[in-house]
């Protein structure tokens, strides 16, 4: 029996993710990451990342496309030729459609198909981002990485760094957030709620403290 893998930090939700409108994810760093090297953390990091990455807070890094198009973005960094001219071609068939200047026929449909990644794009890509947050952790430790599934595109064919992360919880990220919960109440606004109620739709929030519970609540 081959050795079981060492993961160095839990990643929630790893695995061959779908994407069907949307990508975001969270990365919780142990320590606040200063200005000055924020910069340098997204530098290796996949392009489709870094399009509206943010810092909510100094310890919390939020990677983002920032709009409804990741499926553009992902044939536009990942895609054949021929998939590009595709979706360029569906692309502008579908701001016609929308403009109301297209021809309307229901019949012909199948310039829709062309708006989908369907070549692997997404696969490189949920790959990267693990090359990257890998990487990453060497330079800038990292508490635990969080994406959660988009059900819309059938959800995420969880890994075996997710199966390792479960069991990583409560000795490496339980007490952490234990210690946010006994400090003045966050606001409802507050990004970081996102990130943990992310991870608790995973570990199941049910078998957690009520006050940890109320941590990932958003208004």
């Amino acid at each position: 029996m081959g050795k079981t893998k060492t993961w160095p930090f839990p990643f929630f939700g790893q695995g061959d993710a779908g994407y069907y409108e949307w990508f975001e994810m969270w990365v919780w760093f142990v320590d606040n990451v200063p200005k000055p090297e924020r910069a340098a953390a997204l530098r290796k990091a996949p392009r489709l990342c870094k399009l509206d990455a943010q810092w909510p807070k100094a310890h919390l890094l939020w990677p983002s496309t920032g709009d409804q198009w990741i499926q553009q973005h992902l044939v536009a960094e990942y895609g054949t030729a021929a998939a590009k001219k595709k979706m360029k071609a569906a692309t502008k068939r579908q701001e016609a459609e929308y403009s109301g200047e297209g021809d309307g026929d229901d019949d012909d449909e199948d310039w829709i198909d062309d708006l989908i990644a369907m070549g692997g794009e997404d696969t490189q890509f949920n790959k990267d981002i693990e090359t990257w947050l890998l990487a990453l952790h060497a330079k800038q430790p990292i508490l635990f990485a969080a994406r959660r599934q988009d059900l819309e595109a059938g959800g995420t064919k969880l890994g075996t760094w997710h199966a390792a992360s479960l069991a990583m919880f409560g000795a490496r990220v339980q007490p952490v957030l234990a210690k946010l919960a006994t400090k003045a109440a966050i606001k409802p606004d507050d990004r970081r709620r996102a990130a943990i109620q992310t991870v608790l739709d995973y570990v199941g929030a049910d078998t957690l403290p009520p006050e940890i519970r109320g941590l990932g609540r958003t208004a």
